[in-house]
């Protein structure tokens, strides 16, 4: 939902109507081993040094009560983005192809903060951590043997294609593994993914002969 949007509501000014206006961010929710190692210590803190970036949630399971880490500030600093937000305002109708009325108006509500992504808000919204905590069977965690840092990596730009942020943390996560370095590009990301990808494939084939296995690559 792009931009202001007219609603069926009364408005109370005449000859306006009320128009909502939505925003949400794209989050990538996961967890690494409490016990950091080189690579989640060098994942973390290239997900802290950008935070124009992200805004991150950390939670470990060996904490007391619901203690969570924040860091990252958004557009400006010390902000706490929400996940999802929405606002109000009367302004006149305006109809395809005329743009809707600019949104200067109406005090934001947050519905859903990155917080809430992990602990739910109240009954309506359940959050992973509450979802895990109720039925573990089937869950992508429920194998584990370990305890573990759940994460939450939200983007500070509102509306933005979650594409951009699936591709800005394996970026993240690709420089924390030392196969790539420096500003994102098309072509630096093919050539890190292809390195990380042979790699594994060795890790994982490399008792078969050469000839019965292939790794295919991004970089043309």
């Amino acid at each position: 939902m792009r931009g202001p949007l007219p609603t069926t509501q009364r408005a109370r000014r005449r000859d306006c109507v009320v128009w909502a206006e939505i925003e949400t961010r794209a989050y990538m929710f996961g967890a690494v081993q409490n016990e950091r190692d080189g690579f989640v210590e060098a994942f973390l803190s290239e997900l802290r040094a950008r935070p124009d970036l992200f805004q991150v949630v950390l939670r470990s399971e060996t904490d007391p009560g619901r203690k969570v880490e924040t860091f990252g500030s958004g557009p400006s600093n010390n902000e706490a983005l929400p996940a999802m937000r929405g606002r109000q305002f009367e302004a006149p109708l305006s109809l395809p192809p005329s743009p809707p009325p600019p949104s200067t108006s109406g005090e934001w509500k947050v519905a859903r903060s990155a917080v809430d992504v992990l602990y739910g808000t109240g009954t309506e919204i359940q959050g992973y951590l509450a979802i895990l905590a109720r039925d573990l069977k089937g869950w992508l965690f429920s194998f584990k043997t370990f305890p573990v840092t759940y994460f939450v990596i939200l983007d500070t730009l509102p509306n933005r294609d979650r594409s951009v942020l699936a591709r800005n943390v394996s970026w993240a996560a690709l420089r924390a593994g030392g196969y790539a370095e420096g500003e994102y590009t098309l072509r630096k990301y093919a050539v890190a993914s292809d390195k990380l990808c042979e790699q594994r494939a060795q890790e994982r084939l490399g008792w078969m002969p050469k000839e019965m296995w292939e790794v295919r690559k991004m970089q043309v």
